[in-house]
């Protein structure tokens, strides 16, 4: 049971349980009685939901209103998954998924699109492929405690590309397609790598319906033999540092300065005086990073139970393991898409979530040198560039 519906969950007054009743105190039915809509978009609804017990006592319930989805396990020809990569705005960082969808509604009549058309549409759409091959494999509930999606899962195989005609993905959709072969695909999700739920229900059936053991054998977890610990306390003032760091060296962060140092020239060519200085101070404040620094010390200082406490780093050949109060983790060198070592820091990145952060002042210089030396074994350079591990 959810808070939401613990705290909305009392008794009526002059009521009395199910025994006294003489109710089956075993009945768990709940029979909506009232439901008021609180808002309409274009594929939820939110509303409220009254509800009478078997014992007669009433509640409410906060209830999503979805029509339903379907998400597709695709096999081509060389028995690679489809999966595709999007931002996720709920979830705050872009994740590897599965092919899937909302089904359509009619806005006319409130028909409901079928599933097995809203399958074969949505791989067309996400991925340019159409199958030969379907077979439908079960139907589940997403999140039964507050919303009404019920997800279909299918397996498509006998992938052809759709050229002629082929539908692409919605406007507001910013894709990547990836192709992972299955056996990758279906070990990563046993070690729980894939952070969605509907890719770990589609992977760990491919897994199980090919009759393989996918669970890896025991090995010591990264970080594990300690060839490189380090301790040192977190300060506000290193997020900041960070942050500055990381968008002098942003690329997206370099193309708008260039743009606004262009702009500004212009504008003094045109003889103006106001916006060429205005311009300039943002210029610099981005180029030199100290244009975040005000947004990250203003939201860091809410937070002071984060900071002065001792965080921890531990590395070997395999990964790493990180104990922070920002943030922990054990991390193999293969999960980090970039290593960069800027502006007194180590930077590593996932490509899909926020940095991991290591000052360089952590390290005592037998130990940076270790360090450095356990990351270019691992494939990256101090300038970013990845180079062939050993």
């Amino acid at each position: 049971m959810s808070p939401a519906e613990e705290a909305s969950d009392p008794a009526s007054p002059g009521q009395v349980d199910g025994s006294a009743r003489g109710t089956d105190p075993d009945d768990l039915t709940e029979r909506v009685i009232a439901s008021e809509v609180i808002y309409r978009g274009h594929h939820l609804e939110f509303r409220i939901d009254s509800i009478e017990r078997a014992d007669g006592s009433l509640a409410t319930r906060e209830i999503v209103g979805h029509p339903g989805a379907v998400a597709i396990v695709a096999l081509d020809e060389a028995d690679r998954v489809l999966l595709v990569r999007q931002f996720r705005v709920a979830a705050g960082q872009a994740l590897l998924e599965i092919p899937a969808g909302t089904l359509d509604v009619d806005a006319a009549t409130g028909t409901i699109e079928d599933p097995d058309t809203a399958a074969a549409r949505e791989l067309e759409e996400e991925t340019g492929y159409r199958a030969d091959e379907w077979r439908r494999l079960a139907s589940f509930w997403t999140a039964p405690g507050f919303a009404t999606e019920l997800m279909h899962l299918y397996f498509a195989s006998g992938l052809r590309p759709a050229h002629e005609g082929r539908l692409g993905p919605d406007d507001d959709e910013r894709l990547q397609l990836e192709r992972i072969p299955w056996r990758d695909a279906v070990a990563s999700a046993e070690r729980g790598e894939f952070a969605d739920a509907k890719s770990m229900v589609g992977l760990l059936w491919l897994g199980r319906s090919r009759e393989v053991d996918t669970t890896p054998a025991p090995e010591p977890e990264p970080g594990a033999k300690r060839v490189v610990e380090a301790t040192f306390p977190m300060r506000i003032a290193d997020v900041v540092r960070a942050n500055m760091a990381y968008t002098r060296n942003s690329r997206g962060a370099f193309f708008f300065a260039l743009i606004l140092g262009l702009s500004a020239a212009v504008a003094y060519a045109g003889g103006d005086l106001i916006w060429p200085i205005v311009g300039s101070v943002f210029l610099v404040s981005i180029l030199t990073g100290v244009v975040v620094a005000p947004f990250v010390w203003f939201q860091m200082r809410k937070r002071p139970e984060l900071f002065e406490k001792r965080s921890k780093i531990q590395a070997d050949e395999r990964g790493l393991r990180y104990v922070s109060s920002l943030g922990s983790g054990v991390y193999a060198w293969s999960s980090f898409k970039r290593v960069r070592e800027r502006g007194g820091f180590f930077f590593l990145d996932s490509g899909i979530g926020s940095n991991i952060f290591v000052p360089v002042r952590a390290f005592d210089p037998e130990a940076l040198a270790r360090f450095r030396r356990l990351l270019l074994d691992a494939g990256f350079s101090p300038d970013g560039h990845p180079v062939r591990p050993r």
